[in-house]
């Protein structure tokens, strides 16, 4: 008996090592697939269209697109920008709660020439 558990246990062990990669329910999703906060998005962006739509990771927003600055929630209804560009645009409590303070993502570096 306590040899068939044995082999149980390293057959399994072989079965954990040989998987790929960490991606899976929680954590390193794709674009496109449901998720229910940004952390869990290799973008790093869990988005919806509605208060009732599905949440899926997308593709952060680019330059001259919509975006939504950084929010606890982890939940978007625009992504926020890409790396090096900023989040132009209302930054007002009411709209930090609501999730509703839109800007456009520009790049500081250009604004500073």
């Amino acid at each position: 008996m306590e040899k068939a558990l044995v082999l149980l246990l390293v057959a399994l062990v072989a079965v954990a090592y040989a998987a790929p990669g960490p991606r899976g329910i929680v954590v390193n999703l794709d674009e496109g697939e449901i998720c229910l906060n940004s952390m869990q998005c290799k973008s790093g962006c869990c988005q919806h269209d509605t208060i009732l739509g599905i949440t899926r990771c997308t593709h952060k927003a680019m330059e001259n697109s919509e975006c939504s600055p950084k929010t606890i929630y982890g939940i978007y209804y625009r992504c926020p920008c890409e790396r090096g560009l900023t989040c132009e645009g209302d930054r007002s409590i009411i709209g930090a709660i609501t999730n509703t303070n839109y800007g456009i993502c520009l790049d500081s570096g250009r604004s500073k020439q």
